[in-house]
């Protein structure tokens, strides 16, 4: 069922139409037409398939969440060269300009759900790139290029006479891994024929098509090459129409880490971000060293002199982004940590480097991020930042009181999300603040207060005041609130008492569970229900691991380790799995040699996080635990 923008109707979807069911009769006796996008219009304005050109035109179907375009999605993910294909690939010669463009972005998305070839989407693309507008030309390459077999997309590179074309073509092949093009017959010609091209960033883009992992003798050349072009080429390769915006210094950088030559890049970074260089080429060798860092745990080793170094300069843009590539890892922020401290006044650059800094857990940074916190600062690791700051035993009274001061600032109705998580990171710290989180608990309308109750059971013991009210909670979260404020087995067995023996996920239970188990052990039920935990994949086989090796011992050591490793390299669950092997001790030393393996490998782990930087970090903070985790099992 779908609910029309505007209603509550039940919408049936059949045959490529939206139809209220309770006027389908009115439909199917042609007095009213399919729903269109978002409302109903009259027969006789629209075919049955109106409401799809309706929705290119108005750009409904661009707006994510849009009911038609969700139905599109859903059709052509079922049958892609089905009616609804058919009728956007006609539509992409409409003689409206703004509708073909629209059309190609729309084309461009559903991609996504047929990799591959999708030779009817391909053949409407190749005709585009003589249409007259120049931003669908450009979108019709890129299209070609996601779309095309290898040998199709090289042979109309090869025959392209026009440079709007040929550019986005190359752009496009460069950011795909398609092994097919060197393939292909007379590929190798046309690149080495384009690195003579007259436009700068065909050159470069062609140039970094040309290296090869088989033949390193000519990466000099081709690097010299790209070098010289990087700077004519910025203007075009980030041209506002094109499909995926890039600097040169991007399109460089992904080709170095794609063939693993660390020392090249990192060296490349170097020699561009010269202080006798020009700045836009500057600001492409910091791009290199950000690619660089993010992609091999030595090079912010490498690369955090140099950066300290331009961080160390008159504020500028170039300066501006090596702070915060600097800022981005933890590993360069501790080496390049006196930089950082140096600029927290900065207006430009202070949030940054403060966050920076708290993020490894220097207190230095303390009463700036209080600063930003109070100020309202959009910095998104400010919670990260305080989180750090916390761990390493900063004095809680500033923060703390900052938060409390927020807290009052708005209704008790309210429980804005930073002072409760600066709350929660200070813990047994942020006890002052408890008759603020009561007010919390007394003054929730609509919402369950999850934010009072989570603050209230990182304070513990120091929260005793708030049992009264947490107990008129029947909530999960109040209950776990309640058990780590007065650690009483009761409130662990009352709980467990009233969930089922086959549990599936319950982050609480698997608490319970693991505290009871340290606590005198657990009943024959509630043994039952850790090892249907531990039956299930994920938070809740790992949450549950630790508890099951102290209620069984060494005799369930070759469950754990047959299930343990495979979280290792996971960034949610693999701190947790590290935890429960270190708990093993010398019985986990089978996984000695995986650890080593994780440790040592020069190349970070790849996540799913959506944020490179994210991941970065993640890699960081997943190879320290490692580390800890190796030394103490080895013993």
């Amino acid at each position: 069922m779908l609910l029309v923008p505007g209603g509550r109707w039940p919408i049936s979807l059949r045959a490529g139409t939206f139809v209220r069911q309770d006027q389908a009769h009115d439909v199917q006796e042609g007095r009213l037409a399919p729903l269109s996008v978002n409302r109903l219009v009259p027969a006789a304005s629209l075919d049955s398939w109106g409401w799809l050109e309706a929705g290119v035109v108005s750009g409904d179907l661009l707006v994510p969440g849009d009911h038609a375009r969700s139905w599109v999605f859903d059709t052509i993910k079922a049958e892609r060269d089905g009616l609804a294909t058919h009728r956007l690939v006609t539509l992409a010669t409409d003689g409206r300009v703004p509708v073909r463009r629209a059309v190609f972005t729309l084309l461009a998305e559903l991609c996504s759900l047929c990799p591959g070839g999708w030779p009817v989407v391909a053949a409407a693309a190749e005709s585009a790139l003589r249409d007259g507008d120049v931003p669908v030309r450009r979108a019709a390459a890129a299209l070609l290029v996601r779309t095309g077999e290898p040998d199709r997309v090289v042979a109309v590179l090869a025959a392209s006479s026009d440079p709007v074309v040929r550019l986005p073509l190359m752009h496009a092949m460069s950011r795909r891994k398609v092994a097919g093009y060197h393939a292909v017959a007379g590929y190798r010609a046309t690149l080495d024929r384009l690195r003579s091209d007259s436009e700068p960033a065909v050159r470069l883009l062609a140039g970094v098509a040309a290296y090869r992992s088989d033949d390193p003798a000519s990466w000099p050349a081709l690097d010299a090459a790209i070098r010289a072009d990087a700077e004519a080429s910025a203007d075009a390769l980030a041209e506002p129409g094109s499909s995926c915006p890039e600097r040169p210094g991007e399109v460089w950088a992904r080709a170095l880490t794609g063939l693993d030559r660390e020392r090249d890049c990192c060296a490349w970074a170097h020699r561009l971000t010269e202080p006798g260089e020009r700045p836009q080429l500057r600001l492409d060798g910091i791009r290199i060293a950000v690619a660089a860092m993010r992609t091999w745990r030595a090079a912010p080793g490498r690369l955090t002199p140099m950066l300290t170094g331009i961080v160390g300069e008159h504020p500028s843009e170039v300066r501006s982004a090596a702070l915060r590539a600097l800022a981005a890892s933890l590993t360069a922020s501790r080496l390049g940590a006196d930089s950082l401290a140096a600029v927290v006044d900065d207006p430009e650059v202070g949030a940054a480097a403060a966050t920076g800094l708290g993020c490894v857990g220097d207190h230095r940074a303390v009463p700036y991020l209080v600063r930003l916190m109070l100020a309202g600062s959009p910095e998104p690791r400010l919670a990260e930042a305080f989180r750090a700051v916390a761990r390493a035993g900063a004095d809680p009274q500033a923060p703390v009181a900052a938060a409390r001061r927020m807290l009052a600032a708005v209704p008790d109705s309210c429980a804005p999300e930073l002072p409760m998580r600066v709350l929660a990171a200070f813990g047994p710290g942020a006890a002052a603040a408890v008759p603020e989180l009561i007010a919390r608990l007394e003054g929730a309308e609509n919402d369950t207060p999850d934010w009072a109750f989570h603050v209230l059971g990182t304070i513990g013991p120091a929260a005793a005041a708030a049992v009264p009210h947490l107990q008129q909670y029947p909530t999960q979260g109040a209950t776990s609130a309640l058990f780590k404020i007065i650690s009483d087995c009761a409130v662990a067995e009352r709980y467990l008492a009233g969930r089922p023996e086959e549990l599936r996920r319950d982050r609480l239970a698997a608490q319970l569970l693991t505290w009871l188990a340290e606590h005198g052990g657990l009943t024959a039920r509630q043994h039952r229900q850790l090892r249907s935990l531990f039956k299930v994949p994920g938070f809740a086989q790992v949450e549950s691991a630790g508890a099951l090796w102290l209620q069984e011992g060494p005799a369930v050591a070759h469950e754990l380790l047959a299930v343990l490793p495979q979280y290792l390299s996971d960034d949610l669950h693999g701190p947790k799995a590290l935890l429960a092997l270190t708990a093993m001790g010398s019985h986990a030393r089978p996984v000695l040699d995986q650890l080593d393996r994780i440790i040592t490998s020069p190349r970070r782990a790849e996540f799913n996080i959506g944020d490179e930087d994210s991941e970065m970090r993640a890699d960081e903070m997943l190879l320290a635990a490692t580390i800890t985790a190796r030394e103490r099992i080895a013993g």
